[in-house]
């Protein structure tokens, strides 16, 4: 219930506002609408993509001691087991958490193409969700090599009807890993579709986003892109929002024809 509530509580404050924004605060809505496509588009990353880069380092350890070394700087409230032919699950306490299917290949490799799979993830309900995070088998995510990047995919028919493909590349190497949580590019498109009405958020990548940690005390903080939403309910009007990454710290949000810069202030 209480799940519920917070769900209805943001999808009225953010499709539904009486027009009524302050001066200064003109775009407030269309702030909170990216502040929705940001923060799924991070909880994806975070908890599905990285995991699974630090996975693979942890299955091409050729030692005990370098499997012991990445558990305790990646894993180290967690669990890994092989629990068949090319699968893996990860496992926080007596729960788990990931099903990742390798399918023999290393994500490094030619033709790699892994299957992610959510399960009993617990996750904060303060913000706007998609479907399938507050389900028991959560999204599915297909993780392939795409020359110097990664493609990530999610087909609607895994997924509640949420789908994206984005291409995703590290711009260093972390501790010999593929992926470097502190800088990548991000491009593609896709659409999350939010349980209640329901309510569709769709969003393609117009120019690419540039994840830089090291200028920004956050853990993601986009840079250097634009990404263009679409907001659909019922019939309603849609709402179209642009969100435009710049490396002063800002981020200038355009909303009803009207652009207003938030700094890293708000940025969240």
């Amino acid at each position: 219930m209480k799940k519920n509530i917070l769900i209805i509580i943001a999808i009225a404050l953010v499709f539904f506002g009486c027009g009524r924004e302050k001066r200064g605060q003109l775009t407030q809505r269309g702030k909170e609408i990216h502040d929705s496509w940001h923060w799924v588009t991070v909880q994806i990353i975070q908890n599905d993509i990285i995991p699974a880069f630090h996975l693979d380092a942890w299955i091409s350890a050729t030692t005990d001691s370098a499997r012991y070394a990445i558990e305790d700087k990646f894993f180290p409230y967690r669990r890994i087991r092989q629990e068949g032919t090319d699968v893996y699950a990860i496992y926080n306490g007596p729960n788990k958490e990931l099903i990742i299917k390798t399918f023999g290949k290393n994500l490094g490799e030619d033709g790699s193409n892994w299957l992610v799979s959510k399960h009993n993830f617990q996750i904060e309900e303060s913000k706007l969700m998609p479907e399938i995070f507050y389900s028991t088998e959560a999204e599915k995510i297909h993780i392939s090599k795409n020359g110097d990047q990664w493609l990530v995919r999610m087909d609607s028919s895994e997924n509640k009807g949420s789908f994206c493909q984005l291409n995703i590349k590290p711009m260093e190497n972390d501790w010999n890993i593929l992926f470097n949580t502190n800088k990548f590019t991000l491009s593609g498109n896709g659409r999350y579709k939010y349980a209640e009405g329901p309510v569709y958020l769709s969003f393609d990548i117009q120019r690419t986003i540039l994840n830089d940690k090291l200028s920004h005390t956050k853990g993601y903080y986009f840079v250097n892109g634009i990404v263009q939403l679409l907001t659909q309910y019922n019939k309603s009007d849609d709402i179209s929002v642009k969100a435009e990454y710049h490396v002063t710290s800002q981020i200038a949000i355009t909303y009803k024809n009207v652009t207003e810069y938030w700094n890293s202030s708000n940025y969240w």
